[in-house]
């Protein structure tokens, strides 16, 4: 019996979590109690229970027959009702399932290949920036809307909105506030970096920090995420075809030139790996990349089937 309690207790507390959180403007101190409170398996089992009962009713017949308003309350009156909430949704849940077969979301996925870009807009007005070699799932509901980037980046132009806009990428979630913000995912880990407005980041369900413009946070796997300072004007500045490098190691801009063409440049000498460089350069333009640099660095670029070798000068033989 006390088992049975409980289970309704935790129902009715998740019930109250999903209306609390549908408030775009909800309190730092909001998510981080509900993160606590998520931290048991089976809270967070009975709050996935209430958002599944919710996109069942969204899709389900029930939710356009003659019974059944037109538009379901907004979920922050639904608090009045407290456990009655909880009640129905779990009872929504069941007859649903055994009434009508349900629609299975699915993700809207958008890729680009190596060397392409691409911007679209969503349903709710707001706008996503693709760069190269990059995968993005956008799955709406009507009560979140989540995206996951699988690989690659993405500048997000966020439309104000009563549903959350959250981004998964590796194992860390971003919630924008009406907002413009650029993720990218690498080996490494996942960068975040803030133009405009405010992002809230967590790494493993942890506490979130929250970004402010000309911020980035560095989430690596394993540590807290670092927070630093950023230019925001640099951010998204993919999006104009050039790459600005500014005192990075040839290493470091050899791999970002990598990312945007299929003639990848090696360099053969890690000593001329640890050389410096500084310039805007046209992405994917390998060839006019290497030939810029034999100008200031003493090294010269062999071409080599599909590659282009950078080696020191006074290193190749006569």
């Amino acid at each position: 019996m006390q088992d049975r309690f409980s289970d309704f207790d935790r129902r009715e507390a998740a019930a109250r979590w999903h209306a609390e959180l549908q408030d775009p403007d909800v309190d730092e101190r909001i998510w981080q109690a509900f993160r606590a409170w998520e931290a048991d398996p089976a809270n967070a089992a009975a709050f996935q229970e209430i958002e599944a009962a919710l996109d069942l009713l969204d899709q389900s017949s029930l939710a356009d027959s003659p019974s059944t308003p037109s538009r379901r309350p907004r979920l922050p009156h639904l608090l009045l009702a407290g456990a009655a909430l909880a009640v129905v949704l779990v009872a929504a849940l069941l007859a649903v399932t055994a009434a009508s077969p349900v629609r299975e979301l699915r993700p809207v996925i958008h890729v680009t290949e190596i060397g392409e870009r691409a911007d679209f807009t969503l349903a709710d007005g707001s706008r996503i920036h693709l760069n190269t070699d990059t995968e993005i799932e956008i799955l709406f509901s009507q009560q979140a809307r989540r995206l996951h980037l699988v690989s690659g980046q993405a500048l997000f132009e966020v439309a104000p909105g009563p549903r959350p806009f959250m981004v998964e990428a590796g194992d860390t979630e971003t919630i924008a506030h009406g907002t413009i913000f650029d993720i990218y995912r690498r080996d490494e880990g996942v960068r975040i970096a803030l133009r405009e407005g405010a992002v809230s980041v967590s790494q493993n369900h942890t506490a979130p920090i929250r970004l402010h413009p000309g911020q980035q946070a560095l989430a690596r796997p394993g540590q807290p995420p670092q927070v630093t300072g950023i230019d925001p004007a640099r951010i998204g500045q993919w999006q104009s075809g050039t790459l600005a490098f500014d005192n990075v190691t040839l290493a470091e801009a050899v791999a970002e030139m990598n990312r945007y063409a299929t003639t990848q440049i090696e360099i053969a000498d890690p000593a001329l790996a640890a050389e410096r460089i500084s310039g805007v350069f046209p992405a994917g333009e390998q060839h006019a990349f290497a030939e810029a640099l034999g100008l200031y660095l003493p090294l010269t670029a062999e071409n080599r089937a599909d590659r282009i070798v950078l080696i020191r000068a006074d290193a190749r033989p006569d």
